[in-house]
């Protein structure tokens, strides 16, 4: 009996030594599993709520956050295109919406940052939707052309960067845009024209724009635009704008295009993010349709045509190197 005990005990014992060793290899291989991958963590910084580039920036980055394996973006809002250019240049921040015109100033230390170091932390990432130099007056009025503006009650929106393209503008025909001129919203300025407290409506967007439509409501308007010889003088002196045109029949009445020039949009990014996930944003953002958001969204895709004026600048406000091969391999770039 005692022998047969025994026996039974060093069974059982065998038994529980291979139920160890087996729930062992089991925990084992489990603890063995990859774990996934992690993603690269990034923020990008885009305008005031509800802004355009809010909207914009918004949607990329949920999109981006549900397409990729590689990276997670946070749209956060800003107060502005300086602090966005700001928060990138001192690594606060690793992605932003800009107008291309003043990265291009931060980037030269000209205009607001003249007497400043040269921004040397951004580089352009893709561009975005371009906004048009449009000139407005009642077509009753004797204002031809922009040279006959001279003494016109004139109103410009306020900060360093609609300034500078309303003094390209009048300049270019020898008109100086006095120190203390009005300064309004873009969007009050064609009530004001309706209430004669202005003359022109000095407008500048995509076209058509909603606020001269709403204007047209009042009377006939008429576009004014650049001749070629004042275009090359303002393209000349700013290579960081665009030649654009305001096609015929953009507005009621308005029947030849008008010749204007344009600022566009950008994203910046950091000089340090990885290759791999600069062409992970690219490769998602270019598949989005955004024209469901704006009607001009496909400029944030391959219907933009800057892509040429900005490589023109490469020397002083560079694309990120990845972004640059990616434009090239995709053809916006040649």
């Amino acid at each position: 009996m005692k022998r047969i005990i025994s026996i039974l005990l060093v069974c059982l014992l065998a038994l529980s030594a291979i139920a160890c060793s087996s729930k062992t290899a089991t925990t084992e291989k489990k603890e063995e599993a990859p774990a996934p991958a992690k993603k690269n963590t990034y923020t990008m910084l885009t305008g005031s709520s509800g802004a355009q580039y809010f909207t914009f920036g918004t949607a990329m980055a949920n999109e981006i956050n549900n397409k990729s394996s590689k990276i997670n973006v946070t749209a956060l809002t800003s107060n502005g295109v300086s602090e966005v250019l700001n928060m990138v240049q001192s690594n606060e921040a690793d992605f932003g919406f800009i107008t291309y015109d003043t990265g291009y100033m931060a980037a030269t230390a000209q205009r607001e940052y003249e007497g400043k170091a040269k921004y040397d932390n951004i580089r352009v990432l893709m561009l975005g939707h371009t906004g048009v130099k449009t000139i407005v007056v009642w077509d009753s009025s004797d204002f031809k052309t922009i040279g006959d503006l001279k003494n016109a009650k004139i109103a410009i929106a306020n900060g360093t960067s609609p300034r500078a393209l309303d003094s390209a503008a009048y300049g270019a025909w020898g008109i100086e845009i006095p120190k203390d001129v009005m300064t309004m919203g873009y969007g009050e300025m064609p009530q004001a024209m309706k209430d004669g407290v202005i003359d022109v409506v000095n407008a500048h967007g995509p076209n058509p724009s909603s606020y001269i439509l709403e204007l047209q409501s009042a009377g006939k308007i008429r576009v004014l635009g650049q001749t070629e010889e004042t275009l090359k003088t303002i393209l000349d002196a700013h290579p960081e704008w665009v030649r654009a045109t305001i096609p015929a029949n953009t507005y009621e009445g308005q029947t030849e295009d008008v010749l204007s020039f344009a600022n566009f949009s950008a994203i910046i990014c950091r000089p340090d993010i990885p290759d791999e996930d600069v062409r992970e944003f690219l490769d998602i953002v270019f598949a989005m349709d955004l024209t469901t958001l704006y009607p001009y969204g496909d400029s944030w895709g391959y219907n933009n045509q800057n892509y040429p004026r900005a490589l023109a600048n490469e020397d002083v406000f560079p694309f990120h190197p990845a972004a640059k091969a990616w434009l090239t391999e995709k053809g916006l770039i040649k």
